[in-house]
């Protein structure tokens, strides 16, 4: 009798341990659409980019284009927006893969180092990369022929675009390398104050940064250096949560609304290539 009592209270907590590490599995396997379904909460990471993204110093709130369009998402698929933090723009996808937010709700330029761990939406628009210098530059043609010397210095942030730009385009130039948490205005003021001589930045950022700071830098390249998808970034393997966005923006395409967001928040028709439509 006691032998069996003893199989009895064995069987039991096994059990008990089955249902709890059942519990546990089922936990860690939701997706991230099915939880921001069940909390019908969508979390974001987010860094600043005017007039893309921007954070008012008073209140908090952030605002620009890309939240109005991540807003317009949430109010098509019944959801409420957080805010959740702001991130370095090399460690968002860190934050991604530990779940820390659900999707980068910043314009994410596609490039081959970001993809690792992370997938991307459809685009919203593609920007245009342009080098700057000093106001009073006059070193360069408007191709940057001679850039490409070690007598130059090139303003990068570690593993951003314009760090690859001057690597593979000017590899002989030197480079001043900021972390990966600097912003871009960091690297504007890194050529105004004579510390290099070059930087690449997306020009709708750069147009607001000349606009409220005249005479402080100046566009050199005529043509854009290159060319970026820009996209919403969210964690790798989660399908049916990028199949949702991509069918949100698909309609907001479509019926004008990103087009009309870039319009209100003044981003300049010269600034970006935006998606075409089939009666373009």
């Amino acid at each position: 009798m006691k032998n069996i009592v003893v199989s009895a209270l064995i069987a039991l907590i096994v059990s008990l341990f089955a249902v709890h590490f059942s519990k546990q599995s089922a936990e860690v396997k939701e997706t991230v659409l099915e939880r921001i379904e069940r909390t019908k909460t969508l979390r974001c990471g987010y860094n600043i980019e005017p007039p893309m993204n921007m954070v008012d110093a008073n209140t908090g709130k952030v605002y620009g284009a890309i939240p109005d369009i991540v807003e317009k998402i949430a109010e098509y698929m019944n959801w409420k927006v957080e805010w959740t933090e702001q991130v370095p723009w090399s460690d968002l996808v860190v934050g991604l893969q530990a779940n820390r937010y659900d999707l980068a709700c910043v314009g994410k330029w596609v490039f081959i180092p970001q993809v690792r761990g992370g997938q991307f939406s459809q685009p919203l628009y593609f920007a245009k990369v342009h080098g700057y210098g000093r106001a009073d530059e006059s070193r360069f043609d408007d191709t940057l022929s001679t850039l490409n010397d070690p007598k130059f210095t090139i303003a990068s942030i570690d593993g951003e675009i314009n760090y690859y730009i001057s690597r593979n385009k000017f590899p002989k130039a030197k480079r001043l390398e900021m972390p990966g948490i600097a912003n871009p205005g960091e690297l504007q003021l890194s050529v105004i104050n004579n510390k290099a001589d070059v930087t690449f930045l997306a020009k709708f950022s750069a147009d607001d940064y000349i606009k409220t700071n005249p005479g402080k830098i100046k566009q050199l390249t005529k043509q854009p250096v290159a060319f970026f998808d820009t996209a919403l970034m969210f964690k790798g393997g989660e399908a049916a949560f990028g199949g949702a966005l991509d069918a949100a923006l698909r309609q907001m395409h479509g019926d004008g609304f990103i087009a009309a967001t870039l319009d209100k928040w003044k981003v300049p028709a010269d600034s970006i290539a935006r998606v075409k439509l089939p009666v373009d």
